[in-house]
């Protein structure tokens, strides 16, 4: 048994902090398959762990454990946590980071981490990604300790999230997350629309800009708005060849309406 790691977190790169954990689990475990979903989340930004790790949740390769660290509550009385799916292991705070993933899985167990046993000793009240996440995940990599965590419990922390809403042929949603190209990625999912036809859609940002909606990014005219569904099929609002963020001034939070005729 070697089951992949996956790390996330909001260290960067800069510092030791993602060296640190790699080392720590390739003591434990010499052979361990380690990739990494991304370091680059805004600093204690729990939402936008979420997001990301809720995107690349779906293609995970079978068994992988996720250490997910974005935990500004590092030290204090949260739980440290351990999911089990029907096909991954996920290793966080449980600060809610962990919601947008479970948040379509009909049955999953959750362990409080606590067996002292697993931990690289002594813990530090400020590196709980080093001295806890991480050599858990190594000793879960090599062999099934999920039982001998800790106790069941019942529930992961909630994340509150902004749901897009419906109001006759209007929808009503929000730009939720902005990737390093500049595209704004609003909570509108491509399911909510009826209308079959791209050409009966109207879409609007901040209550001022129009989108067009199209079928890919090269579609669109440079230097305007477009939008267009993406991989995980949210709506999408960008610009070709540029940064919708800043030609447009998008930010997390403002509004998009989508409007059939």
């Amino acid at each position: 048994m070697n089951r992949p790691i996956g790390l996330l977190s909001d260290f960067g790169l800069r510092d030791h902090y993602v060296g640190s954990l790699k080392s720590v689990i390739l003591k434990i475990n010499p052979e361990a398959i380690l990739f990494d979903l991304t370091h680059d989340i805004r600093p204690q930004n729990i939402h936008e762990g979420a997001f990301v790790l809720n995107a690349i949740y779906r293609v995970l390769p079978p068994q992988a454990i996720v250490v997910a660290v974005v935990d500004p509550g590092v030290g204090s009385d949260r739980q440290a946590i351990c999911v089990k799916t029907k096909h991954s292991f996920l290793i966080a705070p449980n600060n809610g980071i962990l919601h947008f993933a479970l948040q379509n899985e009909k049955s999953y167990e959750i362990r409080a981490i606590t067996n002292e046993r697993y931990f690289h000793l002594p813990v530090s009240s400020t590196f709980h990604g080093r001295d806890i996440f991480a050599p858990v995940a190594a000793h879960l990599s090599r062999k099934d300790i999920f039982s001998s965590l800790g106790p069941r419990i019942q529930k992961i922390k909630p994340l509150p999230i902004p749901k897009a809403r419906r109001a006759g042929k209007q929808i009503h949603g929000e730009v939720i997350y902005l990737d390093r190209f500049g595209n704004a990625m609003t909570n509108i999912n491509r399911g909510m629309i009826t209308s079959p036809n791209p050409k009966r859609l109207t879409v609007r940002a901040k209550r001022k800009f129009r989108a067009l909606l199209k079928p890919f990014f090269g579609a669109g005219e440079k230097g305007k708005l477009i939008a267009l569904w993406n991989s995980g099929e949210l709506l999408e609002l960008a610009v070709r060849e540029d940064s919708a963020q800043k030609r447009y001034g998008l930010r997390i939070g403002d509004p998009v309406l989508v409007q059939s005729s």
